[in-house]
């Protein structure tokens, strides 16, 4: 489970974040849907552990981010922008962190070939990382972030880079996880995906989380008839 409580994130006189509240229950899929700018980011990588927030707490599995290492173990992450080690291979790279989260070296040789054979990396993992198109590099951040099992998924714009053939697939395999039971958080800007695998959408807008629910309840709030048009009646509303 994943927790967002009275979260702000000042940077001098600038209010990134204005008083978040939200929660991710286990096997549910949570989208916040925002234009550029709106504040995903910064929401997902306060929860990370990469950026403190001004005011409010963040927590995982009930245990407060950042007061200690415990909670970086209970989620995978993948980050919006895929900076990696040029000079190893993507199995170098998924090796070393799944050696980290403590995978048994049997067990983690076995998920690297599974979920490269799914992604349609096989012909790739054993050649530097530097030859990677930003697609292939968004896969092995996917890898990166399941390849462990943790309960809780914290994706940032995990669509970005991707042919329309691996968004199907990233949206299939998402929705699986969660109905193994995780919690998953996901940031987007593309109101297809959030409606296609959402059970929650949090709009955020200028920092403020100005609309929560299912689609089908945020199409009802706003008599509209698709989650896009839900999406601009809201933010129209909140000018």
């Amino acid at each position: 489970m994943i927790e967002v409580k009275s979260l702000r994130k000042k940077y001098g006189d600038f209010e990134a974040l204005r008083d978040v509240n939200f929660s991710v229950k286990n096997g549910n899929i949570y989208c916040l849907l925002g234009s550029n700018g709106a504040g995903k980011s910064t929401i997902i990588k306060i929860i990370a552990g990469l950026l403190r927030g001004t005011s409010g707490e963040a927590f995982i599995d009930g245990i407060k981010v950042g007061t200690n290492l415990e909670y970086k173990r209970r989620f995978g992450y993948m980050p919006e922008e895929p900076h990696l080690y040029d000079r190893i291979t993507g199995r170098e790279f998924l090796e070393f962190m799944g050696t980290l989260r403590d995978v048994e070296e049997s067990i983690l040789g076995q998920r690297i070939d599974q979920i490269g054979k799914e992604l349609e990396l096989e012909g790739f993992l054993d050649r530097e990382i530097s030859a990677y198109s930003k697609g292939m590099k968004q896969k092995v951040l996917f890898a990166n972030a399941v390849i462990h099992e943790s309960k809780n998924l914290i994706l940032d714009e995990p669509t970005s880079g991707l042919d329309p053939r691996y968004t199907r697939y990233l949206k299939y395999r998402v929705k699986e996880l969660a109905d193994e039971g995780r919690a998953v958080l996901m940031s987007t800007h593309i109101t297809s995906v959030a409606a296609d695998i959402s059970n929650v959408v949090g709009i955020i807008h200028k920092g403020r989380l100005i609309a929560e629910g299912s689609v089908d309840e945020l199409l009802i709030d706003t008599g509209t008839k698709n989650l896009e048009d839900a999406f601009v009646e809201v933010i129209d509303g909140n000018l």
